[in-house]
């Protein structure tokens, strides 16, 4: 396994949930709005393109605050 500072695997984190939703957020919401249309892998990886552009930075900063709030505040039972 490889080591990786913390703030190292916070960024890894953070892109790749920001991928992962990008894809499957933008493949329902194109499903949804205009069906299977021609060309639709195209628009469907653009959206996705467009979703990381934004959601990463989002992500980047959002995560690490979320988390330094659930920990001030709850206490999780095993």
């Amino acid at each position: 396994m490889k080591k990786v500072s913390g703030k190292v695997y916070g960024i890894i984190f953070s892109l790749l949930i920001s991928l992962v939703m990008s894809l499957f957020m933008s493949f329902f919401m194109l499903i949804i709005n205009v069906g299977f249309i021609d060309g639709f892998f195209v628009a469907w990886m653009w959206s996705t393109a467009i979703g990381l552009v934004i959601g990463f930075p989002i992500a980047a900063v959002a995560v690490p605050l979320i988390q330094k709030l659930l920990k001030k505040y709850l206490v999780v039972d095993d």
